[in-house]
């Protein structure tokens, strides 16, 4: 199908359209999103919020530009987030230790510890769902798929708990 016809039929609304685009594209951004996160999950996860995107905006969608370099457009920036998403939670996670649910050490310098307390008090202020899996993702180390297991939640849900908990930190304290 000739990609201005393809892009057409998306604006229309035109699902069979979206359904030869996700085909055409979908293993190659899969393997390009793996390549930059070393996560095949992640990679599926992000690819196909990136073809989400394209369905939601297809109104907007512009024949003449290439839908290819939009995905990667998309597919990047999405990758991007999670890798910034990831390292930051391993630092966090470094620096805090064990100390989520404990005493800041005296020895530490006095800005670690008032920043482990402001950690401390940002996860306890959370919500109590977001809160236990944030926990249970730092603490215990578990998997998303074995934290949704325990609680009966989906693993998107897990997922997005995650992001909104790293979110929250984030927005305490890094701006």
């Amino acid at each position: 199908m000739d990609k201005a016809k393809l892009i057409a039929g998306l604006k229309r609304g035109d699902y069979d359209s979206y359904k030869a685009l996700f085909g055409l594209y979908y293993a190659r951004f899969v393997h390009f999103a793996q390549k930059l996160t070393g996560d095949r999950q992640a990679a599926k996860d992000l690819v196909q919020e990136a073809f989400m995107k394209v369905w939601i905006n297809r109104d907007k969608l512009n024949e003449t530009l290439s839908i290819e370099d939009y995905l990667f457009i998309l597919v990047k920036r999405a990758a991007i987030n999670f890798i910034r998403d990831r390292k930051f939670a391993e630092t966090l996670t470094q620096e805090l230790g064990e100390r989520i649910g404990g005493d800041a050490s005296s020895d530490r310098p006095a800005e670690t510890q008032d920043l482990i307390r402001s950690i401390h008090t940002c996860v306890e202020k959370m919500p109590p769902q977001r809160r236990k899996v944030f926990l249970m993702s730092r603490r215990e180390s578990l998997s998303n798929k074995e934290i949704a297991q325990k609680l009966s939640l989906s693993e998107k849900t897990v997922e997005r708990h995650i992001t909104l908990a790293l979110t929250d930190l984030r927005k305490k304290h890094l701006s």
